[in-house]
């Protein structure tokens, strides 16, 4: 329900408009597969999904592709869990632990990748600690949902490849150096599959990431990298402070176990096995971001998801050891910290800016003044324009049209001088996230492409802006 309500209640930002685009079944299959999908940064495997879903409808519905992914996620870690008794209560844990997270509903209430990470993440690693636990692969159904989960989590997106590569390395590594081909047999198709299909798509795209990333627009060095993941991971931390609480506690039960059996449990060895794949992701990603910059915090989500079951887990140890009634009081105390976060997390998708900020805005001024003209040029995005992949030229002007049939008023073709007469001329721009215009550059631009214009008076909404030849009511 939150998720429905965050996605239609929230206008779209670049990137959602750039997966409309490519997704829309006015091209066909293979042309979209060859000409936009595998020029693109990321595996085409989302892309291939929101296209299969496209009759939802315009972005807003087309969201609601993110909650057959969740379902798909629910089913899949129910799959998993009913073999494994003992990880019930770390994965109502996780799933508590997830709803409470602003990156959870920030992600699931936009048109692109970030949800299907987050939930291959956190599936993944349940997945990978019933292999553990269980000791082989399962049922079918868990087969099932074991190489699902790890075929999603090697073909979504670059950053999520790595992430999953990191988690899974250390299962793979203890089971080899333990000689246990039973969990190796459990753990290596999947992965060999879905790696061998990443890399065959990788020997294609290769030279398009080359291309499209000669000119990047994330942010080189150290501090981007740290500030990314410490972001990401703070989110995680301060998600439930119930569990997290709980989490402390249980790794210290889990520590105390060691020190006194002098054995790690199959649970304390798969917590140990996750905090390892978290240390590997976090320096293969620093490492490569040095190299070539490419992380920012929202990359991070399948991180998130599998850390997320990491603390779960933990917690989880201290639930067993609690009486009934105390453990009951504590999973209530859960639930309230995310529903409360819940509502937290909503409102702060609906508030965060969109296009649809300038749109409701020039709406406005239409309905006030039926002759208002609204102007748009692509100087004022030539730079995300300029850009590779080749659709980003496409991509800015439709999107400005998308936006005036949402809000029924009519942009005026590129070239055209029509001034508003006695309403008022708007220069419209979005997405000026870089630049930032001010009034003396647009006032330039404007009289050097013909307007002849004496003031102008710019009103910025978020990362956009509307420029008029007189003051707007803005009330």
């Amino acid at each position: 329900m939150a998720i429905t309500w965050a996605s239609f209640h929230h206008g779209p930002w670049y990137d959602e408009f750039y997966t409309q685009y490519v997704t829309r079944n006015s091209i066909g299959w293979g042309e979209a597969l060859r000409g936009s999908w595998l020029a693109d940064n990321h595996p085409p495997l989302y892309y291939a999904l929101a296209r299969a879903t496209d009759g939802l409808g315009g972005i807003e519905t087309h969201r609601l592709l993110n909650l057959g992914i969740a379902a798909a996620a629910l089913v899949a870690g129910m799959a998993v869990v009913r073999e494994v008794p003992g990880l019930r209560m770390a994965a109502a844990l996780l799933a508590l632990l997830l709803a409470a997270n602003s990156w959870t509903m920030l992600s699931a209430a936009e048109l692109r990748s970030y949800f299907l990470s987050l939930c291959a993440g956190a599936v993944l690693a349940l997945s990978l600690a019933a292999i553990w636990i269980s000791g082989e692969a399962g049922s079918p159904a868990r087969r099932a949902a074991t190489a699902m989960v790890t075929l999603l989590a090697f073909n979504t997106h670059i950053i999520t490849t790595v992430i999953a590569g990191a988690f899974y390395a250390p299962f793979v590594l203890l089971a080899l150096a333990r000689r246990d081909w039973r969990r190796l047999r459990a753990l290596l198709p999947p992965a060999l599959a879905s790696g061998g299909l990443f890399l065959a798509v990788t020997a294609i795209q290769y030279p398009h990431w080359r291309a499209n990333t000669q000119v990047f627009w994330i942010a080189a060095g150290f501090e981007q990298a740290r500030w990314s993941i410490e972001y990401a991971l703070l989110r995680t931390l301060e998600a439930n402070p119930a569990i997290t609480l709980g989490a402390l506690v249980g790794g210290a039960l889990f520590l105390r176990d060691i020190l006194h059996a002098k054995a790690f449990s199959p649970q304390a060895t798969v917590l140990a096995q996750l905090t390892v794949g978290a240390m590997l992701a976090i320096a293969i990603l620093v490492g490569l971001h040095l190299l070539h910059p490419m992380l920012i915090e929202k990359y991070l989500t399948a991180m998130v998801g599998a850390v997320s079951f990491g603390l779960a887990l933990a917690c989880a140890r201290l639930v067993a050891v609690l009486g009934r009634r105390a453990a009951t009081a504590a999973l209530a105390l859960a639930f309230l910290v995310t529903t409360f976060a819940l509502g937290q997390n909503v409102a702060l998708v609906t508030a965060r800016n969109s296009w649809f900020g300038t749109g409701e805005l020039i709406a406005r001024q239409v309905a006030r003044c039926p002759g208002t003209v609204i102007h748009t040029d692509d100087f004022w995005n030539s730079d995300v324009m300029a850009m590779s992949p080749d659709d980003n030229r496409a991509v800015t002007p439709w999107a400005y049209r998308y936006v005036a049939s949402e809000f029924g008023f009519r942009i005026e073709p590129q070239g055209s001088h029509r001034l508003g007469g006695s309403c008022p001329t708007l220069f419209w721009a979005e997405h000026d996230t870089r630049r930032r215009f001010d009034e003396t550059t647009i006032l330039a631009r404007l009289r050097a492409t013909g307007f002849d214009l004496e003031h102008i008076y710019l009103t910025r909404v978020g990362d956009g802006w509307v420029a008029s030849d007189r003051p707007l009511v803005t009330g």
